[in-house]
């Protein structure tokens, strides 16, 4: 069964994604096929509401979005959907929906699987006498995004303790 995904016009053809974009691609008729596209993958991947893709498109995060793949976008608007496909997840996108258009949209929760890492990371911490000290870095992990995590590197010069991912 394919789902049906509800398009909005944007409210914002001068600046925020629909702007930005525009003044990157090679052919202009292909904006609204690349509007069309990444509003589905917002909807699809993110699991946004047509109303939320139209205000996150519309707002800066949609200007810097363009800006960050603007190399594939010039190449072709299937090189960039390709491209967003793959990175967009949920996770990001609701993070980057608090910061740009509501903060109090997605409420954060502490999942319990957090606090028993934090409870068994102290006793590997103790046993081995290695204390880490992290500013941010924490990644909750859906049950197949974890599946590619391969290990962590063990820089000890630097003090990084950084996952390594079997698709990077």
């Amino acid at each position: 069964m394919v789902k049906e995904y509800k398009i909005l016009e944007t409210e914002n053809e001068d600046h925020g994604f629909w702007g930005t974009a525009r003044l990157g691609l090679r052919t202009k008729r292909d904006m609204p096929k690349l509007w069309k596209e990444t509003s589905i993958l917002l909807q699809k991947n993110a699991g946004l509401t047509p109303e939320q893709t139209r205000e996150l498109l519309d707002s800066r995060w949609g200007r810097h979005f363009v800006d960050r793949y603007i190399e594939e976008l010039r190449t072709n608007v299937q090189t960039f959907i390709e491209t967003v496909d793959r990175v967009i997840t949920r996770d990001r996108i609701v993070k980057d929906y608090r910061y740009y258009v509501d903060d109090k949209a997605f409420p954060e929760h502490k999942p319990n699987p957090y606090e028993g890492f934090s409870e068994e990371l102290t006793k590997l911490c103790k046993k081995y006498g290695i204390c880490l000290q992290v500013v941010g870095g924490v990644r909750l992990c859906s049950a197949d995004e974890i599946k590619d995590l391969a290990g962590y590197t063990s820089d000890l010069e630097s003090g990084d303790l950084l996952p390594i991912w079997r698709r990077d």
